[in-house]
């Protein structure tokens, strides 16, 4: 199989069992980490990775240039429920722009599928049990920089025809 992936934030603790299934799928796997909330120790060696950050364009772009990327799975973030009123910047740019930048390469690259790992947060505090059937809602900063992320790649899907592997609810969305 000639298939490459890459996984951002694949030091984690769901990454790296992203990038362990990747592996045993016969898939080439590429690991994006700045090592802010995950180890080094949790990337399998058989993947190849790069310590960075994906605010980094110029890293961005020549990753997939190198690669030639089939599917990305995008789990980088700043877990920042409770305190994103409080470090806005930091959260729009680790958990928005470091995101967008990842969109940005994924249309310019023709990828097959972009895979995002969004947040309960996009909901705020909706009548319980939460279902993705519900029209979001976020409260804080986080819950809207990852409902924004959702936002663009429904706008990829539709302008650029790129897959996303989560199934986003377009009656969700009002237009």
């Amino acid at each position: 199989m000639n298939t490459t992936s890459f996984v951002t934030g694949g030091a984690g603790f769901i990454g790296s069992h992203i990038v362990n299934h990747l592996l045993k799928q016969g898939h080439k796997v590429i690991v994006l980490d700045d090592l802010s909330g995950g180890d080094k120790d949790n990337i399998n060696p058989e993947a190849i990775f790069y310590e960075g950050s994906i605010l980094d364009v110029e890293l961005i772009n020549t990753l997939f240039e190198k690669y030639k990327f089939s599917y990305i799975y995008h789990l980088a973030a700043y877990a920042a429920e409770g305190l994103s009123h409080f470090i806005r910047n930091f959260n729009y740019q680790n958990n928005l722009i470091g995101s967008i930048n990842l969109i940005n390469a994924s249309i310019n690259h023709n990828i097959k599928c972009f895979v995002f790992t969004s947040s309960i947060a996009v909901y705020g505090t909706n009548k319980l049990p939460l279902t993705e059937t519900q029209y979001p809602q976020p409260e804080d900063p986080y819950g809207i920089a990852k409902y924004a992320v959702e936002l663009d790649l429904l706008n990829a899907h539709k302008m650029f025809g790129m897959e996303c592997g989560r199934y986003i609810y377009e009656s969700n969305f009002r237009e």
